[in-house]
């Protein structure tokens, strides 16, 4: 339940019991100055007594989910900067093909148009790699959207060239998200090559009107 998540929703539970545990006592006092029964006033405080450690129970949970929740976001916000700043780096060598051979090679020489193409595809599946890790996306989303990703013949190719080592880095990491993805990423490309062959790069464009 997304409530739960809310750090709003947390810090209420947090409020609300600090709210009954300083007020209850000063309702009681009131209650005793009208003259009241003070052995129903006495069954009302063990009430009470009991009633409090419920709600402070309920203040660590909620203290507890706050943290959850900030550590998320963190996490959320660690992953976007890091992801940026590959993005940033990327984009300056896909830019100048003197930094270009900064990166890992390719399994075998690339014409340079060949190779800014499928740096510039890698930083697609990056981006894919990182929704899925952050839970954006399930593995059906991910499906569909590797599914039409694979049509292409450069996303083959990317794939071609990479997946070993996209897989060795996950099974590295031991994070069973991680090669959840590669195994998506597996799966998806396996099933467009059964599918038939890709859409040529040279033929995603129609030629001008005026041509």
């Amino acid at each position: 339940m997304e409530f739960w998540r809310n750090r709003n929703f947390a810090w209420g539970i947090i409020v609300a019991t600090i709210a009954t545990v300083v007020l209850t006592p000063i309702i009681l006092k009131g209650l005793s100055s009208l003259g009241g029964d003070w052995q129903s006033l006495s069954n009302v405080g063990q009430a009470y007594g009991f009633l409090s450690v419920i709600f402070s129970g309920a203040a660590l949970i909620g203290v507890a989910i706050s943290l959850a929740y900030q550590a998320h976001q963190t996490n959320i916000s660690n992953e976007e900067e890091r992801r940026a700043a590959h993005r940033e780096l990327a984009l300056m060598s896909i830019n100048d093909p003197e930094l270009l051979v900064c990166w890992q090679p390719s399994q075998s020489p690339l014409p340079l148009a060949l190779a800014r193409q499928l740096h510039f595809t890698h930083l697609i599946v990056t981006q894919y790699y990182s929704d899925y890790l952050l839970k954006r996306v399930n593995d059906e989303a991910t499906r569909v959207q590797l599914e039409l990703h694979f049509r292409g013949e450069r996303a083959r190719d990317h794939w071609v060239d990479r997946s070993v080592g996209w897989r060795e880095f996950a099974e590295a990491t031991g994070d069973a998200r991680q090669i959840r993805f590669v195994d998506l990423m597996d799966e998806a490309y396996e099933n467009a090559v059964a599918a038939g062959p890709s859409i040529a790069a040279s033929s995603y464009f129609a030629p001008d009107p005026g041509s």
